[in-house]
């Protein structure tokens, strides 16, 4: 297989403009969805603060149920002598 590209992890790397292509890419799906979906009529679901809200498309909103709140990470660095 002369022709196929080898995979490099470099190129999916947080931060690379590779990546934040395809973030942008999936972004931009994700806005498209929601938009058909509310143009057929059909409910969409998301998070909102810490519920989980299903929004219907006469614009009733239902709480599913509710999710732990984000907890902040603290980045560390080890360094091995």
């Amino acid at each position: 297989m002369k022709n196929q590209k080898r995979f490099d992890e470099d190129e999916q790397t947080i931060g690379t403009p590779r990546f934040k292509y395809f973030q942008r890419m999936c972004a931009e799906a994700g806005l498209f969805a929601i938009k058909e979906a509310k143009d057929l009529g059909l409910p969409i679901t998301y998070v909102e603060n810490e519920d989980i809200v299903k929004e219907y498309a006469d614009g009733r909103k239902e709480i599913l149920g509710k999710i732990k709140p984000r907890v902040a990470v603290t980045q560390r660095v080890y360094k091995i002598k």
